[in-house]
């Protein structure tokens, strides 16, 4: 067990969404450990994105998450790739998992995590919510480095659950996920939930 990882005791209590949430984070650090320094210029199969925006915005989860489990608001700034993009990583994700590793953490609020609009939660929907926004960047991850494309079947459940439970006018804003694209015949279920978030796979 890594040093940032949850403890045993709390691994039994552990949330349904926290196991997620922890399954898409190694999951993304899995593609980042196979992939080659050459993916961050590569075209990503989010428009306009290379796989440096997609490591940017993972990345960005975790800090995302470190600073509201740690605070109740966000982070000031987000990080950026570097010289050691897997060890920066990696130390972020200890810092993560170690402040999420602590009683009533997921249930402290944090306080309007997008914005007043759509108002605050607590911590164990917000974990939810960015388990299932860091599913599809990994197979894009996994897609622009030219590695191993499969993804979990529970985070795949997951993500398709909680992405269909918002309202298309707010799925498809400016900056979220793109038109959905038609599943061909007897696509398995990872494709489907790609092809929902505007993927072709």
């Amino acid at each position: 067990m890594s040093r940032g990882a949850p403890s045993r005791t709390n691994l039994r209590r552990m949330s349904a969404n926290l196991r997620l949430y922890t399954s898409a984070v190694y999951s993304f650090e899995h593609v980042l450990k196979t992939a080659k320094p050459t993916a961050f210029t590569r075209k990503a199969p989010c428009a306009g994105w290379t796989g440096k925006d997609v490591y940017e915005h993972a990345v960005g989860n975790l800090a995302m998450i470190k600073s509201f489990a740690a605070t109740g608001k966000g982070p000031k700034t987000t990080p950026k790739l570097g010289a050691d993009p897997v060890g920066a990583w990696v130390k972020l994700r200890d810092q993560t998992l170690e402040v999420l590793d602590h009683p009533h953490v997921l249930d402290a609020i944090a306080t309007d995590p997008f914005g007043p609009g759509f108002g605050s939660m607590p911590m164990d929907a917000l974990v939810g919510f960015m388990a299932a926004d860091l599913v599809p960047h990994v197979w894009d991850m996994a897609r622009t480095a030219k590695v191993d494309e499969r993804l979990d079947a529970a985070l795949v459940k997951h993500s398709l659950v909680t992405w269909k439970s918002l309202p298309d006018e707010v799925l498809r804003m400016p900056g979220m996920m793109a038109p959905a694209v038609k599943p061909a015949a007897g696509a398995d279920a990872q494709t489907k939930m790609l092809n929902f978030l505007g993927r072709t796979v």
